[in-house]
């Protein structure tokens, strides 16, 4: 069978295509936005200040978490990639167990690091450099990924994803003090 021939049985291809999935898909350019709800948003998704933008990206992994997976660790994959867009990052150390998964998130910041810089206002002679995971210094907590993995009848999991606010008031700053 020709290229030609599969293209016309298939109908066109559509790169780039959005998720069809609760919840709306994460694309650049937003194509499916009359159609669908979307995480992307002309206010600013990565923007964690206003008040549903967190709700928005909530909604985005709740479209992912309807499905079952043979390896959870893969999605976890998709779910950083997707994060990356808002400026969030994490590391995982660990395979995801059965259960709850609890992974602090970083924005614009390495996981390794943290947010690193300094205040131009301040004097770097008293104060120093200030180092923190992006978030906090914005929310006044952090914040966490929870990903609970159920094994489903079928073998499969169900990865079941949310941020949340961070309140274990641990430092946070990504260095293996």
């Amino acid at each position: 069978m020709k290229f030609k021939e599969l293209l016309q049985q298939t109908g066109p291809i559509t790169e780039n295509s959005g998720e069809q999935t609760f919840g709306g898909g994460l694309f650049i350019g937003d194509p499916q936005a009359p159609k669908m709800p979307s995480a992307l948003t002309d206010k600013g998704t990565f923007n964690i200040q206003l008040p549903r933008s967190i709700d928005a990206i909530n909604a985005l992994l709740y479209g992912l978490s309807q499905r079952d997976y043979i390896d959870p660790d893969h999605v976890l994959n998709v779910v950083k990639q997707k994060l990356n867009h808002f400026g969030f990052d994490f590391q995982q150390q660990n395979a995801l167990q059965d259960g709850d998964n609890v992974i602090k998130l970083y924005q614009y910041g390495s996981p390794q690091l943290g947010v690193y810089g300094q205040n131009p206002y301040e004097d770097i002679n008293k104060t120093g450099f200030s180092q923190g995971d992006g978030i906090k210094e914005k929310l006044g907590h952090g914040l966490s990924l929870v990903a609970t993995v159920v094994k489903q009848p079928n073998m499969l999991r169900k990865v079941q994803m949310v941020i949340v606010p961070d309140m274990s008031g641990e430092p946070g700053c990504g260095c293996a003090h």
